[in-house]
């Protein structure tokens, strides 16, 4: 075994250990929109687990297991690698009288060998942050892959194979979303330095996350999404691959319908219950983490960008969104969002020809316009931070561009492009001042 081996033993047995606080499993249960959709697309479909063998992969505290046993099924293997919170999934099980249903495993599924009675469904709340960020889905798929009951054991699972396997979630879907937040961003780098009329900025490094460039997890409102969300990765649980999670990547373009602010981007999940019987996955059951529902523990991920960029009408913005797999970590991953030069307009580019036409200094002007509305920042999110990386190659602007004259934002000049970013802040502060 070489020492990379030793070290995903360790870092899994720290996870395993987290999970044995029972802290987290309070929050979890007193996720209401969660533990509904699981209680909903459970009990709709009684049919489905009566006098079926459920394997439930990560049980934790088991009110997944007694949802299944509740609609009917014959068997429910509860397995978790836990050992505290076996011991109380059992106390659980034993309260509401289920002992003789669901038994109790406390192994990770990946040292079980077989189960006495082939599985016929599969139950998992393997979901973490931006959907991927420390979840188990490489465990149901391991799950799904050994003990799952199948016709054969092919490599390749075929269409009618695919209709005949149920797992709950069965697919999974990830939207990212341009956002705006001046309060985070401005309470990080000014709270502190003027703290009661004292500088206490030199307790910044020791204060976690506090110049936001680790993804931020937090709950926004909808108002502060400035564009339609875009979906980034699809997951048919059914049929995705181990190897189909190393990297992930999506090219995503927003075209910008309104002058904005974009503070950086925000990502969530859906997740549907769909079964062979359903003709529609959208008409299944649906646990959402999107900002225009009820809030979940989960909350949204924002990723900052290292300042405020300045789309007008007419504009796209072009990101580049990667998710790879950390090497030291596998059930983390570096997550890399790029953007590419903005392309200006139509509209945008006509006015800036009409500017240009007054004087020849005008054309430092349109560099700075670009170069104040084009972030080609790339950050990453490795393992739980994310930091600044470097410079996109396709950035044509020069540090030059950017001299002492550049104009501050907001600007109270007679330039259109100054004009425009002044009422988008003077809208923006209206509308969020509390009266």
């Amino acid at each position: 075994m070489d020492s990379r081996q030793l070290d995903n033993i360790s870092i899994n047995k720290q996870s395993f250990e987290s999970y044995d606080n029972f802290q987290i499993h309070e929050l979890m249960l007193r996720d209401r929109p969660r533990v509904t959709a699981y209680y909903d697309a459970i009990m709709n479909n009684k049919h489905l687990f009566e006098n079926k063998v459920v394997l439930d992969v990560g049980c934790g505290s088991a009110i997944l297991s007694m949802f299944a046993a509740k609609a009917g099924a014959k068997l429910v293997y509860a397995v978790d690698a836990c050992p505290k919170i076996c011991n109380l999934a059992v106390e659980l099980i034993k309260r509401n009288h289920l002992q003789e249903t669901i038994q109790v495993i406390n192994k990770p599924i990946e040292d079980i060998d077989k189960f006495d009675e082939d599985i016929n469904i599969i139950i998992s709340e393997w979901m973490g942050f931006y959907l991927f960020h420390e979840s188990t889905l490489e465990s149901v798929i391991y799950a799904r892959d050994h003990f799952l009951n199948l016709p054969s054991r092919n490599d390749d699972i075929t269409p009618d194979q695919n209709e005949s396997i149920v797992i709950f979630p069965s697919h999974a879907y990830l939207y990212c979303a341009p956002f705006v937040d001046q309060h985070i961003r401005i309470e990080a780098s000014t709270m502190w330095k003027d703290y009661f009329d004292l500088n206490m900025s030199p307790i910044l490094p020791y204060l976690k996350n506090s110049n936001l460039r680790e993804c931020y997890i937090e709950t926004i409102e909808p108002f502060q999404i400035v564009h339609d969300a875009q979906l980034i990765q699809s997951i048919d649980l059914r049929t995705i691959r181990i190897d189909d999670l190393q990297t992930m990547r999506s090219v995503c373009e927003f075209d910008m319908d309104n002058p904005c602010i974009i503070s950086g981007f925000c990502f969530w999940f859906d997740c549907y219950f769909s079964s062979n019987n359903n003709s529609s996955i959208l008409r299944s059951i649906r646990l959402t983490t999107s900002p225009y529902s009820p809030k979940t523990h989960w909350k949204q991920t924002l990723i900052f960008l290292p300042e405020d960029i300045y789309p007008l009408k007419g504009d796209t913005v072009p990101v580049d969104i990667k998710l790879k797999k950390s090497l030291d970590n596998r059930q983390q991953y570096n997550v890399s969002v790029v953007i590419k030069k903005i392309k200006v307009g139509l509209l945008n580019s006509n006015a800036i020809e009409d500017e240009n036409s007054n004087n020849e200094s005008n054309v430092k002007r349109r560099q700075r316009r670009r170069s104040s509305t084009i972030s080609s920042d790339k950050r990453t999110v490795n393992v739980n931070t994310l930091f600044y990386a470097q410079r996109d190659s396709t950035s044509s602007n020069s540090d030059d561009d950017i001299n002492s004259n550049e104009h501050s934002i907001p600007c109270s000049c007679v330039r259109d492009r100054c004009k425009l970013i002044k009422i988008i802040f003077e809208k923006y502060h209206e509308e969020n001042t509390v009266q």
